[in-house]
């Protein structure tokens, strides 16, 4: 990947600014280059003094990192004088990667973040705003800049409303969505900047803006938790914070129903080897195979009725007889709940039109799937017994819209859904592929055709179970 750009100012206590952009790509392991609007003197406290850089320098500055080719993606923050600003903006006016504006308006001491008239400056900024892919302010630089009638995607940042959630408002054209973590006590130096900055480092991986702000507000609750003592004033964000299911924002559609006031029941025992498999019988002949964590995937449509609700009730009767057995069902939810079923999975697509209170009611355990960033925060919103993660592999037994996750970027989701939930992974996975799968630390290897497709599906299980039981 070519380097991400940050244009801003620069922090001697590097809390925000340039360094804090640099910090935030290369914990996303992101390679980053910048050029400097302006130097600053501040400390723990705040900012004192500011001085821009002149606009020629900016100007010369920016087309020399051209020279090196196009970057993956540019953050804007501080600009520091009308003159820096309007280069910037015929800079990115000629860009085609994503931008992201973070609209420094001023100090959190109450400092101007420019030289500049105030109504001039706010209408250079506007002009700007129009010419980037997304924007992120507070609610006070909102009020001020009357946001915003633009092309641009608005994240809207929740940190200085009241209330006892941090909630971001996301915005794109008439899609809106909602990102809501517990508040933090106090604040941290550089929150901002971190967001903008991980926002971009997403956009320029290929996420859209609502995965993209799913990103940033994780590193930015982390950030702020694992804060950094600088001085008497306030803390520096830790741009390099370990991430984990502490920090995972919940996300909500606007149409999405409001999820059940407490959590799913959690599971019974570990999920270990997890079979997904297509019928009845399947089940019943993994069960006398030792599998504990089973699915029972129906097509839906694809049986009448009445044949279908069998398979469904002699599945969960037989799995009802195995002492230690989580039979999950996929997707047939209302009949889950009739035959008092142990647990129900569903997709994302299911999400809004089953009654999760009801499933929660009764008692019933719930796995979610999940592809993206913006799908785990979404489960995560439901709070369910298990999140699962894929295709991790290519698959061929159904259509898939999302490309592998791949072992990298497994072992990444994994680390940020835990401790709350046990992890998943599905997808693809032959029992050649499986140890490298555990080793990402995932706590299930779910499997389909690995399973009902082996020559010898004893033998497939068995090994299945002692690697997971290892």
């Amino acid at each position: 990947m070519r380097p991400l750009l940050t244009i801003a100012g620069h922090d001697p206590v590097h809390g925000a600014g340039i360094t804090a952009d640099l910090a935030t790509w290369q914990a996303m392991g992101l390679p980053g280059s910048s050029v400097v609007t302006a130097l600053t003197v501040q400390d723990s406290r705040g900012l004192s003094a500011l001085q821009p850089a002149p606009a020629a320098l900016v100007r010369d500055a920016l087309q020399a990192l051209l020279r090196d080719g196009e970057p993956a993606a540019v953050k804007l923050g501080m600009l520091g004088s009308l003159e820096v600003l309007r280069e910037v903006h015929e800079f990115v006016a000629a860009r085609r990667c994503p931008v992201v504006l973070d609209p420094v308006l001023g100090a959190s001491n109450g400092r101007s973040s420019h030289d500049a008239d105030e109504r001039a400056w706010l209408e250079a900024l506007r002009a700007l705003a129009r010419e980037v892919d997304v924007i992120t302010p507070n609610l006070p630089e909102a009020q001020r800049l009357g946001l915003l009638d633009g092309p641009a995607a608005v994240v809207l940042k929740g940190g200085h409303a009241d209330g006892d959630r941090s909630i971001d408002e996301v915005i794109d054209g008439a899609r809106r969505a909602w990102l809501s973590t517990p508040r933090l006590a106090g604040s941290a130096h550089g929150s901002g900047c971190v967001f903008s900055a991980a926002l971009a480092g997403a956009l320029a991986q290929g996420w859209g803006v609502f995965d993209a702000a799913c990103v940033a507000k994780l590193h930015v609750t982390a950030g702020l938790a694992q804060a950094r003592d600088v001085g008497p004033g306030r803390p520096n964000m830790n741009a390099a914070a370990v991430v984990d299911s502490t920090h995972l924002p919940a996300f909500r559609w606007a149409d999405d129903v409001a999820a059940p006031a407490s959590p799913f029941a959690p599971v019974s025992g570990p999920l270990g080897f997890y079979a997904v498999l297509p019928d009845a019988d399947w089940i019943a002949r993994a069960l006398a195979m030792g599998v504990r964590t089973l699915q029972l995937r129906l097509k839906a449509g694809g049986l009448p009725p009445a044949e279908l609700h069998a398979q469904l009730r002699a599945a969960v009767q037989a799995a009802r007889e195995v002492p230690g057995a989580q039979l999950f069902i996929n997707d047939h939810w209302r009949e889950a709940l009739e035959l008092g079923a142990y647990g129900v999975h569903l997709g994302q697509e299911d999400i809004a039109t089953a009654d999760l209170g009801a499933i929660q009611s009764a008692g019933l355990r719930l796995g979610v799937s999940s592809h993206t960033p913006l799908e785990m925060c979404r489960a995560h919103a439901l709070r369910p017994s298990y999140i699962a993660i894929g295709p991790v592999h290519p698959t061929t037994l159904k259509a898939m819209a999302y490309e592998p996750v791949g072992l990298q970027r497994l072992a990444l989701w994994a680390s940020w859904l835990k401790p709350a939930y046990p992890v998943v992974a599905i997808g693809g996975i032959s029992l050649e592929r499986a140890p490298r799968v555990v080793a990402t630390g995932v706590d299930s290897i779910a499997v389909v055709s690995a399973l009902t497709q082996a020559g010898d599906p004893r033998a497939a299980a068995a090994a299945f179970r002692q690697l997971l039981a290892g």
